[in-house]
């Protein structure tokens, strides 16, 4: 009698625990899926994302984020009207989408320092901006951060304009440089002078962040999902920040990550692309990750009436906001 109560005592025992592991158990939980407008193609510049997305930073927030690439304009238009619900943009767009309307809005500062500059070969004299004047100058185009860049450059050292020749050139500046095919070129900091300085060829960079604070890069989003889904923008910004912090702590595991999300990434270039990240993480670098600063925006305002990059008058407040980065 006693062995079979204690063997239905061990049955009822197994079924209780078993029930027990059953309700434990948790299904896994839904990630989100967000498009992540971007802009260019992949590259070492985006090694924040690539970050957040291995090291599972968005997914602890419940999100599945792949990176989408294309035109940066076009991602900024997506995103103010709902197509998209994120995307990377510089300020100076965010500024002119809404002087047309657009409710786009900076939720998230990346870049610290505008990545734009001029470089001139150390062998051409040139050696401030003001030598610029009666001299060549190459933009890839008379758009974008560069054409914005070049302006700024212009507009904060007094150069008269009409006594530069402004060439497009495409984006071969290193080249047109070192061809002389024309004197100076509107660069990204990050890209030719690396390259050059790497082939040896020593050069003059005239930063635009040296003159002006304009805003660049960071995460932008639009006034009804900050209203609607303030919790998704928090979570977002939070695994943006959480990338950008640890590839700034751990530059060399951060560029083995990217590595892999980089077709074009091979043996021989890796060097100079390892170098591009060291300079892209001296423009993020700061105290105070993703925090906007008021005056940037009213001096980036002030500077693209003052060159008629925009016709309008902006409440600077509609810009951005920090109260994600606050309350991450």
């Amino acid at each position: 009698m006693f062995k079979k109560i204690s063997l239905c005592c061990l049955i009822i025992l197994a079924l209780v625990s078993c029930s027990q592991n059953k309700t434990t158990v948790q299904p896994k939980a839904e990630l989100q899926s967000i498009k992540l407008g971007v802009g260019y193609v992949p590259n070492i510049q985006f090694a924040p994302y690539y970050v957040a997305q291995a090291k599972g930073f968005f997914a602890e927030n419940g999100l599945e984020v792949s990176l989408e690439h294309g035109y940066e304009n076009d991602f900024v238009v997506l995103t103010a009207t709902g197509e998209r619900l994120f995307a990377v943009a510089s300020g100076d767009q965010v500024i002119l989408a809404r002087s047309q309307g657009l409710p786009i809005v900076y939720v998230m500062k990346w870049y610290q320092r505008f990545p734009v500059a001029v470089m001139t070969l150390k062998s051409s004299g040139i050696t401030t901006p003001q030598q610029l004047m009666g001299h060549s100058v190459g933009t890839p185009v008379l758009s974008g951060a560069s054409y914005v860049g070049w302006k700024a450059l212009a507009f904060a050292n007094k150069l008269d304009e009409t006594a530069i020749k402004l060439d497009v050139i495409g984006y071969a500046q290193a080249e047109a440089v070192t061809t002389k095919k024309v004197d100076a070129s509107v660069v990204y900091i990050a890209n030719e002078p690396v390259q050059l300085t790497k082939q040896g060829i020593e050069v003059n960079l005239f930063q635009v962040s040296d003159y002006i604070d304009l805003v660049s890069n960071g995460l932008v989003t639009n006034e009804k999902i900050i209203k609607e889904q303030p919790d998704l923008v928090r979570r977002m910004v939070k695994g943006s920040l959480q990338g950008l912090q640890y590839t700034i702590d751990h530059p060399d595991e951060a560029f083995q990550i990217s590595r892999k999300y980089i077709p074009d990434m091979t043996d021989a270039n890796a060097p100079t692309q390892r170098a591009v990240l060291e300079a892209s993480i001296t423009m993020w670098r700061s105290d105070k990750l993703g925090l906007s600063n008021q005056q940037a925006w009213a001096d980036s305002v002030k500077f693209m009436q003052a060159t008629n990059l925009i016709k309008s008058d902006i409440e600077v407040n509609k810009l951005y906001t920090n109260e994600f980065v606050e309350n991450k």
